[in-house]
C-alpha cells in the first residue's frame, strides 16, 4: 500500500462543487465527480479501479451502515471502489422520511411523542437500503448535539432530525447556519435568553468547540465577542421560531479573531468556515468525519488532505465522505474492525442478523442502559467513539438485549435447521446471519465447544443460546 502520507486527492475535469441549501445534494457517479488520486511524483494510482472482492464489498456495507445483509453484499461485487461508494451514497433509494404523526399532537405527552419517534428512526436505520444516510444522521445528532428534554414541543426534535437528513451530503456552511437558529439548539444553548447587557456565553462556546472549530483555535476573549454577536437571535414568544429580535442586540463593535467590527452571530459562521479559520475548522470536521467512518487517529498528512480537497469543492460534505470513502486509507487493513459499535448501531445489527424488527424487540427499552439513548445525549459534546462504549455496565445490557432478540427468534424456520448440523456447520451459519465470516480461532473454539457441550445435555434451546453467544462475541462488537 502506498505511503498515505504522501497521497494527494483531486477532482477530475468536470468534478461538482457542493450544492448550496433545500435537499442535500446527490453525488453524481461516474466521470462528473471521479476522484483521482496522485502522489508527489504525479503518478496517478490505479486502486479506485480495482474490483471488489467479497471482504471489500463487506468492509464497505459494515462501515456505512448498521449491519450486513448479503444482498446489499452481492450488488457490490465486481464494481470498482469509486463505482461501489458512488452507488453506497445514492440516497434516492431510501424511501422519504415520514414520522410517526403523534409528534405533531400537542395534545399527546412529550415523552410518548419522543419513544414514537425514536422507534421509528431505530425501524428506518434498519429497513432502508442505503444505510449511510441514517448513519450520518446519526453522526450529526451526535456532532450538534441537542437533548429533547429541553425542546417545548417534541416536532422541533424531529424538525432537527429532519435537517441533519436533509443536509447528510450538503454544504457545511448551509448546515452550520440552519442549526444555529434551530428551536431544539437555541433552547438548548439557551442562546433564546442572550441578550445585550446580559449575554449567555453558551451556544458562543459549544459553536467553536464542538461544531465548527474545535479546542485550541480560539481564546475566550473571542468566545465573549461572540456571545454578544448572537445576542438577539432568539424564540418568539411561544418558543415555537427563530426570532431576530434586535431590540436586544449587541450592536457595539466587538474583536473576535483579531477583527474589530460590529459582529452579527451569522458572519462568525462564515469567517470561521470561510476566512481566516477556515483551514483548522477544515481539519476539525474532515478528522471527525474521517475517525467515524475509517478510524481514530489518522496521520494529519492524511487529515490536511481532505480538508484542502474539501475546501476546494466550496464545504460539500458529500465530496468530503466520498472522499474518506474513496482514500486508501479507508480500505487499508488499519480500518478493518476498527470500530467499536454504539449501542444503537449494535442494537440494528443483532435486529438485521437475527431477522427482527424493532416492533417485535424493542432495543429502545434497552439503549438508556447501553447508554446511548436517541435524541438524548449526555452533554453538548453528544457521544464518543471506540473505548467510549465499552464498561461492564453497557456489556451486562447488551447480553440482556442479545438474550432477548433471541428468544423472540426462536420459532424462525431458518434457525430449525440449527439443530441438525454438525457443530462447525452450525456456528458458521450463525456467524454468516451477522455478517462476521472473520472470527478469531479462539471465538469459533468457544462456540463450536458451546455447541457440543449443549448437546450432551439438552439442545431445546441450542438454537437461541448460539445466536446469544454469537451477538455477544468481541466482533460483533466491532465493524
Amino acid at each position: 500500500m502506498r505511503d498515505a502520507r504522501r497521497s494527494s486527492i483531486r477532482v477530475s475535469p468536470g468534478g461538482a462543487a457542493g450544492e448550496r441549501g433545500g435537499r442535500a445534494p446527490r453525488i453524481p457517479p461516474g466521470p462528473s465527480c471521479m476522484l483521482q488520486i496522485h502522489d508527489d511524483a504525479g503518478h496517478e494510482d490505479t486502486p479506485l479501479e480495482g474490483k471488489l472482492d467479497r471482504r471489500d464489498a463487506e468492509h464497505l456495507v459494515r462501515r456505512t451502515g448498521f449491519g450486513l445483509r448479503s444482498q446489499q453484499v452481492e450488488e457490490l461485487l465486481g464494481l470498482t471502489r469509486s463505482q461501489a461508494v458512488d452507488r453506497i451514497m445514492d440516497f434516492s433509494a431510501n424511501p422519504p422520511a415520514s414520522p410517526p404523526a403523534v409528534v405533531f399532537n400537542e395534545e399527546e405527552s412529550r415523552w410518548s411523542q419522543i419513544r414514537d419517534l425514536t422507534r421509528w428512526w431505530i425501524n428506518r436505520m434498519q429497513t432502508v437500503p442505503r444505510g449511510l444516510e441514517e448513519k450520518l444522521v446519526l453522526f450529526w445528532h451526535s456532532h450538534f448535539a441537542s437533548s429533547a428534554d429541553s425542546v417545548s414541543y417534541a416536532w422541533q426534535t424531529w424538525d432537527q432530525n429532519k435537517l441533519f437528513r436533509d443536509q447528510a451530503l450538503g454544504n457545511f456552511g448551509d448546515l452550520a447556519h440552519a442549526m444555529s437558529v434551530q428551536p431544539a439548539m437555541l433552547t438548548y444553548l439557551d442562546n433564546y435568553r442572550n441578550k445585550a447587557g446580559n449575554p449567555n456565553e453558551n451556544f458562543a462556546r459549544e459553536l467553536f468547540e464542538l461544531h465548527i472549530l474545535g479546542v485550541g483555535n480560539y481564546t475566550e476573549a473571542d468566545i465573549v465577542g461572540s456571545a454578544k454577536a448572537w445576542t438577539g437571535h432568539m424564540l418568539s414568544e411561544d418558543r415555537r421560531n427563530y426570532e431576530f429580535h434586535p431590540w436586544h442586540h449587541d450592536y457595539r463593535d466587538k474583536t473576535i479573531f483579531g477583527i474589530t467590527r460590529d459582529w452579527d452571530g451569522p458572519a462568525i459562521i462564515d469567517e470561521v468556515l470561510r476566512g481566516s479559520k477556515k483551514l483548522p475548522a477544515a481539519r476539525y470536521l474532515a478528522r471527525k468525519l474521517f475517525e467515524y467512518l475509517a478510524y481514530q487517529g489518522p496521520d494529519e498528512a492524511v487529515v490536511a488532505t481532505l480538508a484542502d480537497y474539501y475546501l476546494a469543492n466550496d464545504l460539500s460534505i458529500g465530496l468530503l465522505v466520498r472522499a474518506i470513502l474513496l482514500h486508501d486509507e479507508f480500505w487499508s487493513e488499519r480500518a478493518r474492525f476498527a470500530y467499536v459499535r454504539s449501542p444503537v448501531e449494535y442494537a440494528v445489527a443483532c435486529l438485521i442478523g437475527a431477522g427482527s424488527s424493532q416492533e417485535e424487540s424493542r432495543p429502545d427499552w434497552w439503549l438508556d442502559t447501553m447508554g446511548q439513548e436517541l435524541f438524548y445525549p449526555p452533554n453538548p459534546s453528544g457521544w464518543h467513539l471506540n473505548g467510549y462504549w465499552i464498561s461492564a455496565t453497557s456489556m451486562w445490557a447488551k447480553a440482556g438485549f442479545a438474550r432477548h432478540v433471541a428468544w423472540k427468534a426462536v420459532d424462525r424456520d431458518h434457525l430449525a435447521e440449527i439443530l441438525t448440523m454438525g457443530a462447525p456447520q452450525a456456528v458458521s451459519l450463525v456467524l454468516s446471519f451477522f455478517g462476521l465470516p472473520e472470527v478469531s480461532t479462539a471465538t469459533r473454539r468457544a462456540l463450536e465447544d458451546y455447541v457440543y457441550a449443549e448437546r450432551a445435555t439438552d439442545e431445546w434451546p441450542l438454537h437461541a443460546n448460539l445466536l446469544t453467544l454469537v451477538m455477544l462475541t468481541p466482533e460483533m462488537q466491532l465493524a
